[in-house]
C-alpha cells in the first residue's frame, strides 16, 4: 500500500509542477520562454531588493550595517536551502527536477525575494524613536 502511494506520488508530482509553470508565466508559448520570464522576474526581485537593501543600509549606523549584512547574508542562504526543500532540488545535481526544476527554483526565489524586500520596506518605513526599528 505504502509503495503504491510513493510511486503515485512520484507520477503525480511532476504533472502538478508542470502544471504550475503557465499560471507563473502564462504568457510564454514554451518551456524555454517560461524559464526566461521566470528568470526575467527573478532579476526584477532581485533589484528592487538590492534598491531597498541599499536604502535602508544608508539610514543605519555603523553597527546597524554589521547586523543587516549579517542577516542578509544568513537570508541568503536561508533562501536558497528553502528552495531547494520546497522544489526537491539538488545544488550538487543540476538536472535534478528535471527540465522544469529550475523554473520552478526560479519562482520560489522570487517569492521569497519578494517577501524579503518588503521585510526590508516595513524596517525602512519605521518612524523615528520606534524601538521596534533596527538602529
Amino acid at each position: 500500500m505504502l509503495r503504491l502511494a510513493l510511486l503515485s506520488l512520484a507520477v503525480l508530482a511532476p504533472v502538478a509542477a508542470a502544471a504550475q509553470v503557465p499560471a507563473l508565466c502564462s504568457d510564454a508559448p514554451n518551456q524555454m520562454e517560461a524559464g526566461a520570464c521566470v528568470s526575467a522576474k527573478l532579476d526584477k526581485a532581485n533589484a528592487d531588493l538590492n534598491r531597498v537593501y541599499a536604502a535602508l543600509k544608508a539610514r543605519l549606523d555603523a553597527n546597524g550595517q554589521r547586523n543587516l549584512l549579517g542577516a542578509q547574508r544568513a537570508w541568503l542562504t536561508f533562501r536558497d536551502r528553502e528552495c531547494d526543500l520546497r522544489t526537491g532540488a539538488d545544488p550538487d545535481d543540476p538536472t535534478a527536477g528535471g527540465t522544469i526544476g529550475p523554473m520552478l527554483v526560479g519562482e520560489c526565489l522570487t517569492g521569497l525575494t519578494t517577501d524579503r524586500t518588503r521585510d526590508l520596506q516595513t524596517q525602512l518605513k519605521c518612524p523615528g524613536g520606534d524601538l521596534s526599528c533596527p538602529q
